[in-house]
């Protein structure tokens, strides 16, 4: 038995609870042939294939040698997120005008609307808004350092992934998901692999004793990462990405041992390609991180090309939160759910109460308090707007 950070399982809990296959965070790391991964030291970077360690500026020389490089990370840990940045850092430097990033968060209907923001056309709120409709935005967090170096150096961005909408009208039955169905019904296209589908099964049986369709779960997780290879090799052969050195960011399972998009991409790509994925040993988990026992089987594969070892630490301990479900509503929005011990429950909101404004900015929407709370940390206060039994009251609430 091998223990797996809970986020991984999102991929599986959304597509069990609301038909819609959704991401996974990391992968387990069982092994190298020369090193334990657990007696690695924070930082330490090796190669797999021969154990040797590596210095950063050693490994960012040899990245630079490969037309693509897959960095699989585990979606809810900053430290992760750091070595992606630094590895888009000395990329930049060294090629300036070759970079470009892709994002297994973004989906490829939008790209027209990155390409907005890149240059500075589309609000950094209404760039969140399209991370948010097809990934969460909670998780924006993680990335914004990133994003934020991105968009002042003008490097292209690249939206890899499936949208929402196409998910949902997936799992319908294809009715209005051509891209879907040609994908999963053109053999050419298709690309099963037994490894990768030993690996699914496994995590599929670990979710809730596997209740569900297993069939569905690999066809949405295959719809899921045709895309974002087709998305891959597309650019690399348009003109815009003629000679361009891709940094593709993805949860770990999609790049670890080369079955998931290194191989689907190879298949339509012949390109130089490796695979840099991070591994945090036990004595470096710095905050509670949630798992699940899954049976994964021995595969005969190299879990990938570099590991580089990072502390564990996610920001749900200093993300401001209010504690409340919300709807729309005819003016402002609705609470209809205080959580027991929140910020809400403590000052007073109720279920019933219309929240007009958040420190004096109008609420449409639900999103709208989410988007807001996402700039607040956690111990600042907020003064909310309520109407209450047809009268309006101000509360100052401490997040």
């Amino acid at each position: 038995m091998k223990f797996f950070p809970l986020p991984f399982f999102l991929l599986l809990a959304m597509f069990l609870l609301t038909a819609c296959g959704s991401r996974q965070s990391r992968i387990m790391v069982d092994g190298s042939p020369y090193v334990d991964p657990d007696t690695m030291q924070r930082d330490e970077i090796i190669h797999l294939p021969t154990g040797m360690r590596l210095t950063r500026p050693e490994l960012f020389s040899l990245l630079a040698n490969e037309q693509i490089v897959y960095i699989g990370e585990g979606h809810d840990n900053i430290y992760d997120h750091q070595v992606e940045l630094q590895v888009v850092k000395n990329l930049y430097q060294r090629f300036p005008e070759r970079l470009a990033v892709g994002f297994e968060m973004l989906a490829h209907v939008n790209q027209e609307k990155v390409d907005q923001w890149l240059a500075g056309e589309l609000s950094e709120d209404d760039f969140i808004r399209l991370f948010a409709d097809d990934w969460s935005l909670a998780d924006f967090v993680y990335y914004r350092e990133i994003f934020a170096f991105l968009q002042s150096q003008r490097i292209p961005v690249r939206a890899l992934n499936v949208s929402r909408h196409e998910k949902m009208a997936f799992m319908q039955g294809l009715k209005s998901s051509g891209m879907g169905k040609s994908l999963l019904e053109n053999p050419a296209q298709s690309l099963d692999d037994p490894y990768q589908e030993q690996a699914l099964q496994a995590m599929f049986a670990g979710h809730v004793e596997g209740h569900g369709d297993i069939g569905k779960f690999l066809k949405v997780h295959q719809l899921w990462e045709e895309t974002m290879a087709d998305n891959i090799a597309s650019y690399l052969e348009s003109s815009a990405g003629e000679g361009k050195l891709l940094v593709v960011i993805a949860g770990g399972f999609h790049v670890a041992r080369g079955y998931g998009l290194p191989r689907r991409v190879f298949q339509r790509k012949k390109v130089p390609y490796c695979i840099l994925l991070t591994h945090t040993p036990i004595v470096l988990v710095e905050n509670e991180r949630r798992t699940m026992d899954v049976d994964f089987p021995d595969l005969p594969l190299y879990l990938g090309d570099y590991l580089w070892c990072v502390p564990y630490r996610n920001l749900k301990d200093q993300q401001a939160k209010l504690g409340v479900g919300l709807k729309d509503a005819d003016r402002g929005i609705e609470i209809v759910m205080v959580a027991a011990g929140s910020a809400a429950e403590k000052y007073g909101l109720k279920v019933g109460d219309l929240i007009i404004t958040c420190a004096g900015n109008n609420l449409e929407e639900p999103l709208d308090l989410s988007l807001l709370l996402l700039k607040k940390s956690k111990g600042e206060t907020v003064e909310l707007l309520i109407e209450r039994g047809g009268k309006e009251q101000k509360i100052e609430v401490l997040l």
